[in-house]
């Protein structure tokens, strides 16, 4: 059995206050953000507690830190990759559709032994698990399976779910230093099959994602798809392969 899960630290509300502060663009990209002293009267907490903050944030490359000057909110050079992370709502949008989702879960939980090594962590780490059914015309399009480290979006529960694009968000806290898509046709599982619809003997096509922040795989996520209304393209350029 699980010890129950502690209350987040106070350096998370920290990287939560900076954090929500470059996804609403309040700090843009190369924005000199307040000072140690700024924040820790701002926010009533420690040099210490700010401190550690700063040197996650800059570990994660979410900011850059100069001796003498101060930090900045790190700018990110344009990544071919990154171009083929996109939201199911954007997607279907293009195709001149209407979105529409509903949350099955939405829960702060650990990994388990199965899923730690995707994570390439130890079972037992916090994170948040979203399932979440995405339709198009009121037709089932997306099964959309996700885990998220705690404390990479220590908020994620807060946001509304139903109305906020997941992909932006997660980007707008930090830059991807590397991504790994799996795709694979299956036959459905019963879930699958009676979620997306599924006619007899109709595939189903699973793209598993993963992403990395730094040298940390920070969300892993499952997504399931009707193999007749789908499919997943690659466009690279020469460059990219180099």
């Amino acid at each position: 059995m699980h010890a129950p899960i502690a209350a987040a630290p106070l350096y998370e509300t920290v990287k939560r206050h900076i954090t929500d502060g470059i996804a609403t663009g309040r700090y843009v990209p190369g924005a000199k953000l307040p000072s140690e002293s700024e924040l820790v009267s701002q926010l009533s907490v420690s040099r210490m507690t700010v401190n550690r903050a700063l040197r996650e944030l800059s570990r994660d490359g979410i900011i850059t830190r100069v001796q003498g000057v101060g930090s900045f909110v790190a700018t990110t050079a344009p990544n071919t990759s990154l171009s083929e992370v996109r939201d199911i709502r954007d997607i279907i949008a293009e195709r001149g559709g209407a979105h529409r989702c509903r949350v099955l879960d939405a829960r702060r939980t650990r990994l388990d032994a199965a899923l730690a090594p995707l994570f390439e962590a130890a079972p037992g780490l916090e994170v948040f698990h979203l399932s979440v059914l995405h339709c198009e015309n009121d037709r089932p399009l997306q099964i959309e399976r996700r885990h998220v480290r705690a404390d990479f979006a220590p908020d994620l529960l807060d946001r509304d779910l139903h109305a906020m694009p997941l992909t932006p968000y997660l980007q707008a806290l930090a830059p991807i230093s590397e991504l790994e898509h799996v795709v694979e046709a299956a036959s459905p599982d019963g879930d699958e099959r009676r979620m997306l619809e599924l006619g007899d003997g109709e595939p189903v096509l699973r793209i598993r994602r993963r992403t990395w922040v730094g040298d940390r795989v920070v969300t892993l996520s499952l997504f399931s798809h009707p193999g007749s209304r789908y499919r997943a393209t690659v466009r690279l350029r020469p460059s990219d392969t180099a």
